[in-house]
């Protein structure tokens, strides 16, 4: 077997035996690749295709049965373009199986014998240029079905598999980049400083100080709008819409710091409600609790710990007493010698949400808390 005479033909020659032995190979195929598969396919099925003349040079000579004799020389004529048609299979440069197929036929009537003796390739050829022209729509599909062109998926569950996949994905990123904002980590820290004492009192401080903020300092109009150019004209209030054209921008009014209608009742509300009720619970700490401590001598230390410095119980009930005497009761403003005005007080008690019953309100959230608090920890 001779590996060197394949490797001595054109690729189309390659693919013409190819077709021969029953062998299919697409055209787009490297001449390597063809002479390998041929080579295999050639020895794997030696016992068969060692007989076809096409493979006489691959296989080398064999002891062939002589023929019968022929009466006529129109048969020897006959034997003679066979044999060329074999050489043009086999040799032939770059020329397809149909040329043969066409000679065949044209040289088919010159014969005269009535029972001609016809060779075993001129009887393949035929059927071979059949086998490569119904086999040359199925490399041409797959030849178009090229690695750059994508693939469709096999089935619907590979579908759902991929979209599973992609939202998946998506959902990750998405929290990555609300992990990197920084925002867990703030509503966390906002949460746990909410769910204390200390927070409950401080969301009801700052709703005190701002509705006290907007009557001693109160918005001014500055006199410029902020244009909003972006929003349709059907959005907008003047078309009909519920969005302003523009926005009016406001400033705080500090020249009211200089004056005492800021001052007089700041000062009355940061009296009722910080000063007083902090000095009483500074002093009545009812979160003081001995704390008895083993020292290196024989006998031990007991010290006294505070829970909080300023006791929120005591500090709320002060600040409730305190604002239902000056606000409800006028105590400090009636009466000869009254050192409060009148009209701070009524200032003060207009400011604030809901009146003084609303700072009242917050003082008996804050006691509960405080007092619930108590009990959690026992």
């Amino acid at each position: 077997m001779s590996t060197s005479w394949l490797n001595k033909q054109r690729k189309q020659t390659l693919l013409d035996l190819s077709s021969e032995a029953g062998l299919e190979q697409p055209d787009d195929a490297r001449k390597d690749s063809i002479v390998s598969a041929l080579d295999t396919f050639l020895q794997a099925n030696a016992s068969r295709l060692s007989q076809n003349a096409a493979f006489e040079p691959y296989f080398g000579p064999r002891s062939r049965t002589p023929f019968k004799a022929r009466s006529s020389s129109a048969a020897g004529n006959a034997t003679s373009d066979d044999g060329e048609g074999v050489k043009s299979v086999v040799r032939g440069r770059g020329r397809r199986a149909t040329r043969v197929k066409e000679e065949f036929d044209s040289e088919e009537p010159a014969l005269s014998s009535p029972a001609p003796v016809v060779s075993p390739t001129a009887q393949l050829v035929p059927q071979s240029s059949r086998r490569r022209t119904a086999t040359t729509p199925a490399t041409r599909s797959s030849s178009l079905l090229s690695p750059n062109q994508p693939r469709l998926p096999a089935s619907p569950a590979d579908v759902a598999n991929f979209a599973e996949y992609e939202t998946s994905q998506l959902y990750a990123n998405l929290s990555d980049i609300y992990t990197l904002t920084g925002l867990p980590r703030t509503l966390d820290s906002l949460r746990e400083t909410c769910s204390s004492l200390s927070g409950i009192q401080g969301f009801f401080m700052l709703l005190e100080t701002l509705s006290l903020h907007r009557v001693v300092l109160p918005w001014v109009y500055s006199g410029l709008d902020l244009p909003l150019p972006f929003l349709p004209h059907s959005l907008t209030i003047p078309g009909g819409g519920f969005l302003p054209r523009s926005i009016e921008l406001f400033y705080p009014d500090l020249f009211q710091l200089l004056s005492s209608d800021f001052w007089f009742p700041t000062l009355l509300w940061s009296t009722t409600s910080l000063l007083l009720p902090a000095l009483a619970a500074y002093f009545f700490n009812l979160t003081l609790r001995p704390v008895h401590r083993r020292a290196s001598g024989a006998g031990g230390v007991s010290v006294t710990v505070a829970r909080y410095t300023f006791d929120p119980l005591m500090f709320n009930v002060v600040k409730a007493i305190a604002t239902w005497m000056v606000y409800s009761r006028g105590v400090g403003t009636t009466g000869v010698g009254g050192w409060l005005d009148p009209e701070v007080v009524g200032t003060v008690e207009g400011a604030m949400w809901g009146g003084y019953q609303g700072v009242l309100v917050g003082c008996y959230v804050c006691v509960l808390a405080a007092v619930y608090e108590a009990v959690l920890r026992k």
